[in-house]
């Protein structure tokens, strides 16, 4: 156990997250790890694995009746297709048929090789799976849990046997047509049926991915032969039927950490496996019921959707290749022995890991199904820009609208790649109806604009001092205006809501309103006009900002246009020569314009219509180079602010 826990520490310590393609199951994953992430909706995986296992390995065999150390060299091709597809965000399916090679190479020992060849081994198609796996958190950002049930069964066509058995002559080790249960992986299969469920748990780090496997599986081999007991020569002079079963539940621990860089992830697995009835040892203290292997690799992507790995293992725990022969040892002893007897030596399901071992695989993901895009905008008042309380929906499809929020104005709906039509909706406007072109996977803003439904304002526009009919322009905007007629009456239709109609005419000053306009009614604004005032300017002795005779008749008739006219307002400006100080002459400005305007006071005006401000010497009416331009300079002038908005 003490080499289990070095091994996790060091990988903990040595890599780092690869691209999420599908593992020797068909899931999501590394090779022998899985990724507890599931493949998204519609993600279709194919991989085609490859993986050879190198194995010399030493047993002591007679060779020209000496007591010899031979090694041969197994050689364990394993081959998968696997698919991977994602049903759901949550739910993925994987399955998988892998081929076996399994071959040996005998060393040429003495005379070993006179009458036996190089090679024997099998192959043929060994399993099908099927492997699915349930995510329990498939929203989580950085830590993901799921549950991965599966099951195999055998498809073995490589013969009568599945197993390998020495064809040849007496060759050291194996008699003639004797299982060669010694091998590493002498099966063909692991059984006619084998199940299991892992946990899977994966953790991001952001840079580092890290995967932990851990799981129960079960395995059920049969093994049907005639064992065979051999005097010196070879011959034959004992046999028993053996027809039985091996129940192995093993306990199954993987690790696996990635570090992507760009188009290239390094990754590093170790998958250890117990097994659980092997639970016993030889009187030397030593139990053969673990094999722990190591497998560093590096997986290339492309943009087309292609990825490669190269990958290599070396297996850590030690291989007894004297250990697991099914008991024929003790029955070449005489002894006589139990099923459960010969089960303790049953070659392990699946094989024991080689020794040293190189993959390339080579795997394609396909996103099968259309992604959603996200819509999202606003939608507004044409006029005003405000936003609206309206609803999007899309008529001729299953899709359910949207409303906008109250507060923003803002839509959002997921829609699949497709032409939609798109229909937008309010109380007291236009609808809008449009046929967009929806992508995949986008998100895209789109906004709208609506015309309210339009309402009619009515009215007469007349002199404010006299009552006749005026002849005027009532525009809302630019592009919403009308005339009244020879009586004053005028009807203009604008879009409803909050408006401001503007009337003007000439010789008149214009005059504005704000009018709500209710979508289908009619409402009623008249416009009292005041004829345009035009001022003479007042002008100031030298130094002095008196009100003298001549001005003061001029004011008397300003004071009376402006009672007149009561809702005008007027700015009083004063202004000086350019004689003096700059400070001295801002402030006499500024007493002349308050002077117009105290004596506008006095004669009735109302003191809110008027407002002064002093430009000192900065605004001459004429260069000040002579003295009539600097008397010219020497006055107060009038400017008509308008009449306020009501």
């Amino acid at each position: 156990m003490r080499k289990i826990f070095v091994v996790l520490l060091l990988l903990g310590f040595a890599a780092g997250s690869a691209f999420a393609l599908p593992s020797y199951s068909g899931l999501r994953g590394l090779n022998r790890v899985v990724d507890a992430r599931p493949a998204e909706q519609g993600l279709l995986s194919i991989g085609l694995f490859s993986f050879l296992g190198l194995s010399p390995d030493a047993r002591t065999g007679v060779i020209e009746s000496e007591t010899v150390e031979i090694t041969d060299t197994e050689y364990s091709g394993t081959g998968y297709i696997a698919l991977g597809y994602g049903v759901s965000n949550s739910f993925e399916l994987g399955t998988r048929v892998s081929y076996l090679l399994n071959q040996v190479k005998r060393e040429d020992v003495g005379n070993r090789l006179d009458n036996t060849g190089d090679w024997n081994g099998d192959d043929g198609f060994s399993e099908a799976g099927l492997f699915l796996k349930l995510a329990l958190n498939p929203n989580a950002e950085s830590f993901w849990f799921s549950v991965m049930p599966w099951a195999e069964f055998s498809i073995y066509n490589g013969g009568d046997n599945n197993f390998v058995y020495n064809g040849d002559e007496w060759d050291g080790l194996w008699n003639t047509d004797e299982p060669m249960f010694q091998l590493r992986r002498p099966m063909m299969n692991a059984g006619s049926m084998s199940f299991g469920g892992d946990i899977l748990a994966t953790k991001d780090f952001g840079a580092v991915a890290l995967h932990v496997n851990a799981g129960y599986h079960y395995f059920k081999q049969n093994f049907t032969f005639t064992d065979r007991r051999f005097d010196a020569s070879h011959n034959v002079i004992a046999t028993e039927d053996v027809d039985m079963d091996v129940e192995d539940p093993v306990v199954r621990a993987a690790l696996g950490i990635e570090y992507p860089m760009n188009k290239t992830t390094l990754f590093a697995e170790v998958e250890w496996r117990h097994f659980l009835n092997r639970d016993f040892e030889e009187g030397d203290g030593e139990r053969f019921d673990d094999c722990i292997q190591i497998a560093p690799g590096a997986r290339f992507t492309f943009d087309s959707g292609f990825a490669m790995d190269i990958t290599g293992s070396y297996c850590i725990s030690s291989f007894d290749p004297e250990y697991n022969d099914l008991g024929h040892r003790y029955f070449q002893q005489g002894v006589t022995q139990t099923d459960e007897e010969r089960a303790r030596y049953a070659p392990f399901p699946n094989g024991y890991a080689p020794k040293y071992g190189l993959g390339i695989n080579l795997m394609y993901t396909v996103d099968t199904s259309a992604h959603p895009s996200v819509f999202s905008g606003t939608v507004k008042d044409a006029v005003t820009g405000e936003t609206l309380a309206a609803t999007v929906s899309f008529p001729g499809s299953d899709v359910q609208g949207a409303g906008t929020d109250a507060a923003s104005g803002m839509y959002t709906v997921q829609l699949d790649e497709g032409m939609y039509t798109f229909l937008v909706e309010a109380d007291g406007y236009i609808s809008v109806s449009e046929t967009v072109e929806v992508p995949s996977g986008q998100n895209v803003t789109k906004d709208f604009v609506l015309q309210s439904v339009e309402g009619t304002v009515t009215g007469t526009v007349t002199d404010a001092g006299t009552g006749e009919a005026i002849v005027a322009v009532v525009a809302a905007t630019a592009s919403t205006q009308t005339s009244s007629d020879v009586n004053g009456e005028y009807s203009l239709d604008c879009a409803a809501g909050t408006r401001t109609l503007t009337a003007s005419a000439a010789g008149y000053t214009n005059q504005s309103r704000t009018v709500d306009v209710i979508s289908g009614e009619s409402v009623v604004q008249d416009f009292q006009l005041n004829k345009e005032l035009n001022f003479e300017n007042v002008y100031f002795d030298v130094d002095r900002y008196n009100i003298r005779p001549d001005a003061a008749v001029i004011l008397d008739r300003v004071a009376e246009m402006l009672i007149s006219n009561p809702a005008t307002a007027v700015m009083i400006t004063g202004n000086t020569d350019s004689d003096g100080p700059e400070e001295y002459n801002q402030a006499l400005a500024e007493n002349r314009a308050s002077a117009v305007r105290d004596y506008l006071i006095s004669k009735g005006v109302s003191e809110a219509s008027l407002s002064t401000v002093g430009y000192g010497e900065d605004r001459p009416a004429a260069p000040n180079t002579t003295p009539e331009n600097k008397a010219l300079n020497r006055r107060s002038e009038f400017t008509i602010l308008g009449t306020p908005i009501q």
